[in-house]
């Protein structure tokens, strides 16, 4: 199909030359070889075929939607500081954690409220397992109209061939599995950003302020640094100061207020939680220390593990860039309203180079910047097509008809290639997460919901404390607890009864990781209990399940012990390897038989 004069304009900006419609009359001027190998954009061209706004929109729905009902909670921090504050705006009851003590306050209920609302009129007629997969659904569903937004502006800025190459590589990535559905401001920032930064590429400049001021805002203080290229292009190049301030102040008042409102509510005092956020993190010496230290190789490793060779392509994207502009500049020019590569790519540059340097690392600090990785790496498979045309056209006899051709006529195989390679490998990663983790998202279905009008009854947790997916999982009169492990950190505690419940200053919560067995419950107390023969048993770790006399086996699902499993069949899943390799334990619901 005959392409429209813009979506020639676009295919333009992917290094290819106006077509004869746009120059008829004119004479042209003899072009240079490098414009051969790069700029010339022939009849055959015409028909490059790349997924429309309805289409792309359909993939990444079903690809987002399948992460919110297959995927797992990755960690712990999504359950007990959001999840668990959430079932209690809904329920009025939950875990609360030393970050949502009035003393510290760093977290902030608005953005809960945001989804505790329509979670409320879920909860009407839904039963909380189905609220939480409802809400899910939800996150998964912004995703992928952000993604959407980003994968137009792609096209719009880089050309439809890099957008298309973006689609391809997004889809079944790993990170964006697991990120895309998961309850977590870096999560929501990975949303907002990939939104402003589609809007700031279209020239939507005050839709670009405002939803950067969401993710700083309402979701995550730190990504105020992923706009800075915004403020850069706006003041320095556009020199566009009014409208700068005045989107910035109106952002200012349209988001902080209210979320200032509603937290010094929640927590009976004048709060500003963004603020708080950054002052224990930047200003205390143990708030970036305390938790997940990781040595310097941490992200390299983890983003082999979620990005897989594209990982490796968005690293190499720098030097790729100048590899193609030494082999003619011509090939990495932008349009005129295009910002240049340098400040494109700015926010992931910055992002790395800041949290590649903090010693707490974790896989979630990376969200924010998922889209712009696979950006990157979509960027530098085009520059190696670029660069496989330029060699080719001088060793093989592709140079006979260069004149005619385009370098994606000739490198087309080089790019089915990569993405094949990619997309495998990322289902690959995504089916051994599954297959190792997904067991406690299941387990707590097995809970009867008849409880002989009894209430007030509790599920607790001991040595696997961190597998918990959240009181939703649970029916409404049980209770999540704990009882004592070999953990000596510093674990939630349940909400006090009573509306003013997140304005009570407790005395066990403190912000150094000291552990506190106030609110622990004694094993006989726990009419259910959570139990796995991973590890060594011990004194405070006896193997529950067992004591067949005090505990009954109700349900049990399979668990990855890493420790006897080998690294790269687990990290991988591979059909009859990975079975070979890998050491699956029991996690068990167990039932107290004597209350």
């Amino acid at each position: 199909m005959p392409l429209t004069a813009r979506q020639r304009s676009i295919h333009n900006k992917n290094g290819a030359k106006r077509s004869a419609s746009f120059t008829k009359g004119k004479r042209s001027r003899k072009a240079s070889e490098g414009e051969y190998l790069f700029t010339n954009a022939p009849s055959d061209l015409r028909s490059i075929a790349y997924p429309g706004g309805a289409v792309a929109l359909g993939l990444l729905l079903v690809a987002r939607l399948t992460s919110a009902y297959w995927g797992q909670i990755a960690d712990c921090d999504e359950t007990y500081n959001y999840w668990e504050p959430l079932h209690y705006l809904v329920y009025g009851n939950g875990l609360q954690t030393w970050e949502y003590s009035p003393v510290y306050a760093i977290r902030s209920y608005m953005p809960l409220w945001l989804f505790a609302v329509p979670a409320k009129i879920l909860s009407l007629a839904m039963t909380p397992v189905s609220v939480f997969y409802s809400l899910r659904a939800l996150l998964a569903a912004l995703t992928a109209c952000a993604e959407l937004m980003f994968y137009k502006a792609v096209c719009h800025e880089f050309g439809v061939h890099v957008g298309r190459v973006w689609l391809c590589l997004a889809l079944p990535a790993a990170g964006c599995f697991a990120a895309s559905a998961a309850m977590l401001p870096s999560a929501w920032s990975g949303t907002l950003v990939s939104a402003a930064l589609a809007c700031w590429w279209r020239k939507r400049y005050p839709l670009a302020i405002i939803l950067t001021a969401a993710t700083v805002l309402l979701s995550w203080p730190f990504t105020a640094l992923l706009g800075l290229p915004i403020a850069i292009d706006m003041l320095l190049i556009k020199r566009q100061y009014i409208d700068f301030i005045k989107w910035s102040i109106i952002s200012l008042v349209i988001i902080l207020v209210p979320t200032v409102a509603v937290d010094s509510w929640h927590y009976g005092r004048l709060v500003v939680t963004p603020w708080n956020i950054v002052a224990y993190n930047i200003f205390t010496e143990h708030g970036p220390d305390l938790y997940g230290v990781e040595p310097w190789t941490y992200y390299f490793v983890n983003g082999f593990l979620n990005f897989n060779i594209v990982w490796v392509l968005a690293l190499s994207c720098p030097l790729l860039l100048t590899a193609c502009t030494a082999i003619s500049s011509r090939s990495t020019a932008r349009a005129s309203f295009c910002a240049p590569y340098w400040l494109s790519l700015m926010p992931l540059a910055l992002w790395l180079g800041v949290f590649m340097a903090q010693p707490h690392k974790e896989e979630r600090f990376l969200y924010p910047v998922y889209s712009m990785v696979v950006l990157a790496g979509a960027i530098a498979l085009d520059c190696l097509q670029k660069m496989t045309f330029a060699v080719g056209t001088e060793l093989l006899r592709w140079r006979k008809e260069r004149e005619r051709r385009h370098y994606l006529v000739y490198t087309g195989p080089l790019v089915v290639m990569c993405v094949l390679l990619a997309g495998v490998a990322s289902i690959s990663r995504t089916t051994a997460l599954y297959n190792h983790y997904h067991g406690p998202m299941k387990l707590l279905r097995h809970i009867p919901d008849q409880t002989d009008g009894r209430s007030d009854l509790y599920v607790c947790f001991g040595k696997e404390w961190y597998r918990s997916p959240s009181s939703f999982h649970v029916p409404d009169v049980y209770r999540i607890r704990f009882v004592a492990s070999e953990f000596t950190g510093q674990l939630p505690a349940p909400y006090d009864d009573g509306h003013n419940a997140t304005r009570i200053i407790h005395p066990y919560f403190n912000d150094l990781n000291k552990g506190d067995n106030q609110t622990y419950l004694k094993p006989s107390e726990c009419h259910y209990l959570i139990d796995s023969d991973i590890g060594t048993p011990s004194k405070l770790q006896p193997p529950y399940h067992k004591n067949t006399n005090v505990w009954e086996v109700i349900a049990s699902v399979p668990i990855l012990d890493a420790n006897k499993s080998h690294r790269i069949f687990r990290a991988f899943y591979v059909p009859v390897l990975s079975n070979k390799n890998v050491v699956y334990a029991n996690m068990y619901l167990l039932r107290n038989k004597i209350i």
